[in-house]
């Protein structure tokens, strides 16, 4: 008798164990059904983008929210059942965004997608590796602007475009700038093709007129080209890109796929070297150095501390403050173009100055 109870004990015991295992394996698959997934971002723009992501059955609705990264605080819309995109606009240019998509029905929230805002290019690659790639590109900018250089390794295609260490800056109207290319290859180097080209209009076409190499290398010794960028070259928020192919067979243009070779995409921002007059010449006490600067710059000719005000070319604001032992430190800043303006006396004093 006692052994029967015990094994009535056992059974239901365990029957209990086994449903409610089974209730939390249920739980868990619906759960997992439930969290909006395989997120993706296309036609981006400096201000928009589309969002897509899979359904789930049987939703309700779902809850679109985006930010920056610098905020805590997220925008969001309402998308109906059965929809499962969403257009995203206003956005903030130039910067990262960060999207979930929330299932109304349970709450449950999708990884988040990062993407940034920025001219939306043609698709290119590569779809084997290990023949050849781009070992090293550099560019040299005319007008004392600072130079790019890439080293990296082997892939089909690499976008650096949101890497700031990989900005280049080129002077609109500018002659003689100087893209140098370095191909390298897994065996014996042979005949490959070598194109490249700038988005000067930035309407996020590689055009035909937009191309500034167009050659055959068989060699990994640097191949060094000379191009000019026109006056008429687009000074845009964002900036634009230059794009540069290396492969086996001939591409047919800038959006090609192809067998062997390597795609890299960069970010180019065109600047006004003009933009404003050099004040030193009227104002010869008040002068700056070094000039490339590095990290700290030194102002002669201030009697006092000095209210000041940087500019980037394109006039956004960069930093102010108050000079202090007639220096101030420029470590923050990207490479590139500035104007400083001195308060001096109520009597403004601008001068330019190259960040390298």
């Amino acid at each position: 008798m006692i052994k029967n109870l015990l094994f009535m004990f056992l059974f239901f015991s365990g029957a209990a164990q086994f449903q409610a295992a089974s209730r939390m394996e249920n739980i868990c698959e619906e759960s997992a059904f439930t969290v909006p997934t395989n997120l993706a971002a296309t036609n981006i723009t400096f201000t928009s983008a589309h969002i897509t992501w899979d359904p789930i059955p049987g939703a309700t609705g779902y809850t679109v929210r985006w930010r920056v990264p610098s905020s805590a605080v997220w925008s969001s819309m309402s998308i109906p059942a059965g929809t499962t995109s969403a257009d995203l606009n206003n956005l903030t240019p130039c910067v990262a965004q960060i999207v979930q998509v929330i299932d109304n029905a349970s709450g449950d929230v999708s990884f988040p997608l990062t993407f940034y805002t920025h001219l939306n290019y043609c698709r290119s690659y590569s779809t084997s590796l290990g023949t050849m790639y781009l070992s090293n590109v550099k560019v040299t900018p005319a007008a004392g602007l600072p130079a790019m250089v890439c080293s990296s390794a082997m892939t089909s295609h690499t976008d650096f475009r949101p890497n700031p260490t990989y900005q280049i800056q080129l002077g609109v109207g500018s002659l003689n700038n100087i893209l140098s290319v370095t191909p390298s290859w897994t065996g014996a180097p042979l005949a490959s093709y070598v194109k490249a080209w700038i988005d000067f209009n930035a309407n996020a076409i590689f055009e035909a007129s937009e191309m500034i190499v167009s050659t055959t290398v068989d060699s990994t010794n640097p191949k060094a080209f000379i191009f000019n960028v026109p006056s008429d070259a687009s000074i845009t928020q964002c900036g634009t890109a230059m794009r540069v192919i290396i492969s086996e067979t001939e591409p047919a243009g800038p959006c090609e796929l192809f067998m062997y070779g390597e795609v890299e995409d960069y970010g180019v921002t065109f600047v006004n070297t003009n933009l404003a007059v050099d004040e030193s010449a009227k104002t010869k006490e008040i002068s700056i150095y070094p000039n490339p600067v590095s990290d700290v710059l030194h102002i002669s000719g201030l009697t006092e501390p000095t209210d000041y005000e940087i500019f980037s070319v394109s006039g956004q604001k960069a930093g102010e403050g108050k000079t202090s032992g007639n220096t101030l430190n420029v470590s923050h800043l990207t490479k590139g173009i500035y104007f400083i303006q001195l308060k001096n006396k109520e009597t403004p004093t601008r001068l330019k100055f190259i960040k390298k």
